[in-house]
């Protein structure tokens, strides 16, 4: 399915924040979790990656704004409720897996926007900084093994 006008963007768009504002890493700076000495790095990373994704989310927004929509900010997966006890260093395992499948959710969206070059573009983006942020957990889960 391919979106004709910017209303379908508005959609996209919307999808795309929802992506990045209903966040595991969003949700859990908001939750504080389970924290122990030598996780500075891990608090670290989850605090980059919420700034990252706070501009983009702010981006897509002002794009949804800028196209006659209403953004919709969605809500957190209930699942999440599930995490709030759990530490640190464990989700750190979680955080990869939700956000392998934030990359492929935002490749497709990025590939439906293929008619609105600006939204398109902006979905690039965020799939690049996604892809980034996958990066950056995949080396903290290497040093937290070769420290532990």
């Amino acid at each position: 399915m391919q979106p004709t006008n910017f209303e379908n963007s508005v959609d996209l768009l919307n999808q795309l924040l929802v992506i990045h504002y209903r966040s595991l890493p969003m949700y859990l700076v908001d939750a504080s979790p389970w924290t122990h000495r030598g996780d500075e790095k891990a608090t670290e990373a989850l605090h980059d990656i919420v700034t990252d994704q706070r501009q983009v989310c702010q981006r897509i927004a002002d794009s949804v704004i800028q196209r006659g929509g209403i953004v919709a900010m969605g809500d957190y997966p209930t699942e999440f409720t599930d995490m709030n006890f759990l530490s640190l260093d464990y989700l750190v395992k979680r955080l990869i897996e939700l956000q392998q499948q934030a990359i492929e959710a935002i490749g497709g969206l990025a590939d439906r926007l293929w008619n609105d070059p600006p939204a398109q573009s902006l979905a690039k983006e965020s799939l690049g900084a996604a892809k980034a942020h996958l990066q950056a957990l995949q080396e903290l889960t290497a040093q937290m093994s070769n420290a532990g």
